[in-house]
């Protein structure tokens, strides 16, 4: 058994990571009614997560 001490943001990045799509969709929020319009959104912000957090 390995025990893991109780918090630690390096062992959990999807905190980062969903902090970095909500900051890019909330930067470009204008226009994000439309499906296609927040789907490209989407694809942008996920192409801003560097191989760091990966």
């Amino acid at each position: 058994i390995e025990y893991l001490p109780p918090y630690s943001p390096n062992y959990n990045p999807i905190k980062q990571t969903f902090s970095i799509i909500k900051a890019h969709l909330h930067h470009s929020s204008l226009g994000l009614f439309a499906p296609k319009r927040l789907y490209y959104e989407m694809y942008c912000a996920c192409d801003c997560i560097g191989l760091e957090m990966t």
